[in-house]
């Protein structure tokens, strides 16, 4: 039964179809070397249910590679088929998103130098989900997210549920990206629908959104002024916590996380297969990438929608359905909450929400790796997998061929599709021509689910080549040989398209141009179309791999041959990229030929015979053509003699030898020196035993027509020596090197035999030396040879890896006493590698996994931990100290000269408070020290740390302070200054008419001659003299004073 339901939702989207492929090495698809991974909120309960951030590592091929995120590098190395899982320390960084608009540094990027597959998993119990990851090769610059939020149905009581936020993630994996998000709700940030959020991120720079309602057809783009500013981005949907199926009173709720795909890879058919092991059915979001698109569902129209606009069914526990659409669509099946399920049955517990983002129909994956992973509960885990009608045969499960467990899809022929039951664990999938595959799992009130892999082509997006003959298949790249590439663009606003064809040629623009590969290589073609705007939204590139390959070979056959009545055969051999063979001749007739073979009878003698061969790539490219001159004659010379020229003595007792070219009606006798013929002297073949160590001989034959015996003659002779036996030993072999490295080494030693060795590595066909370097963990060998056919294999030399370091926790560091005092220590928790550890370059105590590094000075430092066998882990820190101290001195009280009056104050700034004193000057520990003479005076600060300095301050000379008197009365003595310093002086007194009353050196005694002065105001003039520093100054003073009696 199918209901439908809209939702409305807006984004003004300018939809692009030209997008990224690679038809041959390159398919854009899930498989690949670089991904960039961010983790969305899911309901964390402290302290009892706190969510795991997990990653999963499957390789389709062996990969050595490493997972990096804030101040962690954590490498790994697996062989093909297996998997690694790294799963998130929950008391370091929290690397799970819990805000919103935000920018963060929480993306976590993951490399590796083979093909893998990575899958993101967020568990807590009772809520968790997990997606595919798409390599940076498959990520876009436009997206509409698909997302989820839903209330309760009315008058349904969720109890202790409840439904949390919807979520939208993006993760920048280039700097200086500049992304606008355009949301179909307003945010819990209160930012309303339709309202333009702009965001610059930094390379693994993350920024999440969560919103009350449904996040669902929000666009999230990259904006750019021109063509190097459009950068790719990863972005995830999904849901914090929530229920689905409010149609059958759902309230149980789990985690909802996935990846979307970006909008060049969206297609027009898809194929929803229910989910085993739930009999609660499916819903199903159907949305729109452009305006006016109508939908489908098993051929009945369910109405249109505008881009950004979205539509939900919902279908049976048993249900098919081919959902299509007139214009790009994507399409992403929920699974329903546990009550949901038929409450009567076995399975009435099994499942929870989870959502898959479903792949159109022709975007077929050929080889996939992908893990059923392990959650507490879930203990049936399943792939549904599709396939085209009649390939299904093909498709092989972990070694296992399942195509007898496909059936039609209801209402298209054209498909075919199976639901396998699969163990906990990695799995691999092939098909030579492509399958879609989903793996998911359900338990007691749990789910997951993500697409086992996909491929990301575009769609809407066609190239084509032509050539002067004809070829099989798309984009063929020949050899020397000037295809016409032309583009078809879906959109019709692209006028113009520049070609880059990789090979180091100039770019050509056009729809239509023409290229010629020179050399043989894989090239990655890549197009970018312009409107003539240059931003973003009107800029897009494509790119897509092919391989151009040199077909050669050599013919093998009899090159004399006796005139009109031999028949030879004759054979392309040694060949490479070759299909098959065009076979010419001069002098004779091709009488039959296969791929590799052509049978000739020759005629009369043609000084021009010839065989001529063309070889043909398996798409059709040709070939250089190679010739084999024949002479036709009956004097005839064959070819030497078939078989070992080299012995190496103790390998057998006999050896054969035969004849190389045979045709019909031929008649032989054999002839050998220093051996002897054991058996078959006239016939094709003969058996020789040669004579011991250091002996040489011959072997030829003599060769002649039944029909005309006239016709013969006698073969070139082969010269044969029988050498003395080989050795060889294993000098150098790395039983263990550390994880994530290649630095395992085998070296061999081989003497004896001819001395003329080759060395046949099993991981490297091209190494011929007896050293092999730059090893990973692995099963090795070796097959050493000399040119006397001499032979020694050495196998099963195993390398393996110690366990990767990982810190556990957080260091917990002890900064430096003192500013320069090296006393700073460190401690922190290491696993893995091999015991013991020790630290390079500082003293250090190790106890089992815990180290103490100590004697650190303030500063950034960098901490090599290295184990036994010399891997390394490198933490690096930073030791923060107080303040360096110092001190300021204030000179309180110059000293005068000559005199100890002077009062020196001392100032500390820096370390920590309070401070000691200790002075040179009479070993005073107060801040000052008082009545010094001029100089420098030693100090010693210790802190409260016990940090001490030593500094010297400086008391000076300075100049004295005189102060005169403004009242005189006689009695009282003489008038005269009063100074800190002992003074010479001149003083004149004058009266109120400005006559002179005293002059003199000493005080005046208020008398004018024998006379007491009268009462009233005097001025005076003070000349004083003093030295400073051993130079004499003079200061002047002026004034006025009242006498009194």
């Amino acid at each position: 039964m199918l209901y439908q339901s809209k939702i409305s939702s807006y984004v003004l989207v300018l939809m692009l179809f030209l997008g990224c492929f690679n038809p041959v090495y390159g398919q854009l698809s899930t498989i690949g070397r670089e991904f960039f991974i961010g983790f969305m909120e899911n309901n964390r309960i402290v302290p009892n249910r706190i969510d795991q951030a997990s990653i999963i590592i499957s390789a389709s091929e062996d990969a050595s590679g490493v997972i990096q995120y804030v101040n962690n590098t954590i490498p790994f190395s697996i062989k093909s088929g297996e998997q690694f899982v790294y799963d998130f320390p929950q008391d370091g960084l929290d690397i799970i998103h819990r805000t919103s608009g935000k920018i963060e540094n929480l993306g976590v990027y993951v490399s590796a130098d083979g093909n893998i597959a990575v899958h993101a998993f967020n568990f807590r119990q009772r809520s968790a989900d997990g997606t595919v990851i798409l390599p940076l090769s498959s990520l876009g610059k436009d997206y509409l997210v698909t997302a989820h939020a839903e209330q309760f149905a009315p008058g349904v009581s969720g109890g202790s549920n409840i439904n949390y936020e919807s979520t939208l993630l993006v993760v920048a994996v280039e700097d200086d990206t500049n992304v606008e998000i355009t949301t179909t709700t307003s945010t819990v940030n209160t930012i309303p629908p339709g309202a333009p959020i702009n965001v610059k991120l930094k390379r693994g720079e993350s920024y999440q959104i969560k919103a009350k309602g449904d996040l669902t057809g929000t666009r999230v783009r990259v904006l750019g002024s021109q063509d190097g500013d459009c950068k790719n981005i990863a972005v995830f949907g999904g849901n914090k916590m929530t229920s689905v199926g409010t149609d059958c009173e759902g309230t149980t709720g789990d985690h909802l996380y996935q990846q979307a795909y970006p909008l060049f890879s969206w297609g027009k058919e898809y194929i929803h297969v229910p989910l085993k092991g739930r009999t609660s059915g499916e819903m199903v979001k159907v949305l729109a990438s452009e305006n006016n698109t109508q939908i489908f569902v098993n051929g009945v129209s369910q109405g249109n929608l505008n881009s950004g606009k979205f539509s939900t069914f919902l279908f049976g526990p048993e249900e098919l359905a081919n959902i299509t659409a007139t214009k790009p669509i994507a399409v992403t099946v929920f699974s329903k909450s546990q009550w949901c399920n038929i409450q009567n049955g076995p399975l009435a517990s099994n499942g929870d929400p989870t959502m898959i983002t479903l792949s159109p129909n022709p975007q077929l994956i050929k080889s996939v790796a992908f893990s059923a992973v392990k959650v507490v509960g879930i203990i049936n885990h399943y792939v549904n997998i599709i396939a085209k009608t009649g390939t299904q045969g093909g498709t092989v499960l972990d070694g296992v061929n399942v195509g007898n467990q496909f059936s039609p899809v209801p209402g298209n022929a054209g498909y075919v599709y199976a639901q396998v039951e699969v163990s906990e664990g990695v799995h691999t999938m092939t098909n030579p021509d492509g399958v879609i595959a989903y793996v998911y799992g359900s338990g007691f009130i749990e789910s997951y689910g993500y697409s086992a892999g996909a491929s990301l082509s575009n769609l809407n997006f066609e190239t084509e080549v032509k050539y002067d003959f004809e070829v099989e298949g798309d984009k063929v790249a020949c050899l020397g040989e000037t295809g016409i590439w032309k583009i078809i663009p879906s959109n019709p606003k692209f006028e113009i398209f520049e070609w880059t064809f990789g090979d180091g040629t100039d770019m050509q623009e056009g729809q239509e141009v023409d290229h010629l590969f020179e050399e043989p290589g894989i090239y990655q073609i890549k197009i970018v179309a312009f409107t003539g705007d240059r931003a973003c939204d009107q800029i897009e590139e494509a790119f897509f791999d092919v391989e151009v390959v040199e077909s050669s070979g050599e013919i093998s056959g009899a090159d004399n041959v006796c005139p009109l009545i031999d028949e030879a055969v004759y054979e392309f051999v040694n060949f490479q990229n070759t299909g098959k063979v065009i076979w010419e001749v001069t002098g004779g007739e091709i009488i039959d030929s296969d791929k590799y073979s052509a049978k000739i009878r020759w005629g009369d003698f043609d000084p021009e015979a010839k065989v001529i061969a063309i070889p043909v790539t398996d798409q059709g490219c040709l070939g250089k053509l190679v010739e084999m001159g024949i002479l036709i004659n009956p004097a005839i010379e064959p070819e030497l003699p078939e078989g070992r020229s080299q012995i190496c003595f103790g390998e057998s007792e006999s050896f054969k030898y035969k004849v190389k070219n045979l045709i019909p009606d031929r008649k032989y006798q054999w002839f050998v020196t220093g051996g002897t013929i054991i058996s078959g002297e006239n016939a094709t073949e003969v058996t020789v035993e040669w004579q011991g160590v250091g002996s040489q001989g011959e072997i030829w034959f003599e060769e002649y027509s039944e029909i005309n015996t006239s016709c013969g003659g006698e073969s070139k002779r082969l010269k044969v020596k029988v050498n003395p036996p080989m050795e060889a030993n294993l000098i150098a072999f790395t039983e263990e090197i550390c994880a994530g490295s290649n630095l395992g080494r085998i070296e061999i030693l081989a003497g004896g035999g001819t001395g003329d060795f080759t060395f046949e590595w099993s991981h490297d066909p091209l190494l011929k030396g007896n050293l092999a370097e730059g090893l990973g963990i692995g099963t090795y060998s070796v097959l050493v040879k000399d040119s006397g056919g001499c032979e020694i294999l050495f196998e099963n030399l195993e390398i393996s890896s110690s366990e990767a370091f990982e810190l556990i926790g957080t260091p917990s560091i002890t900064n430096a006493s003192c500013f320069d005092l090296a006393d700073g220590k460190v401690d922190f928790e290491l696993r893995g590698g091999t015991k013991p550890y020790r630290v390079e370059g500082f003293d250090f105590v190790v106890t089992e996994n815990q180290l103490e590094v100590f004697g650190l000075p303030r500063g950034d430092q960098r901490l090599v931990v290295k184990d036994v066998i010399g891997c390394e882990f490198i933490l690096e820190v930073n030791i923060d100290s107080p303040p360096a101290i110092s001190v300021d001195f204030q000179i309180q009280k110059f000293a005068c000269s000559g005199l100890a009056n002077g009062s020196l104050l001392a100032i500390p700034q820096g370390g920590v408070a309070p401070f000691l004193f200790l002075w040179d000057w009479e070993n005073s520990s107060a801040p000052n020290i008082i009545d010094i003479p001029s100089g420098e005076y030693g100090l010693t600060v210790e802190d409260a740390n016990g940090c001490q300095k030593k500094v010297f301050g400086k008391m000076e000379e300075g100049v004295p302070i005189l102060r005169m008197p403004t009242g005189f009365i006689p009695k009282d003595g003489l008038f005269q200054g009063v100074s800190n310093c002992d003074l010479q002086f001149s003083l004149w007194v004058y009266d109120k008419w400005g006559s002179l009353v005293y002059a003199g050196e000493k005080g005046w005694d208020g008398k004018i001659g024998d006379q007491d002065a009268t009462i009233g105001t005097y001025t005076y003039r003070i000349d004083y003299f003093f030295n400073i520093e051993g130079e004499k100054q003079t200061l002047q003073q002026r004034g006025s004073f009242t006498l009194l009696k």
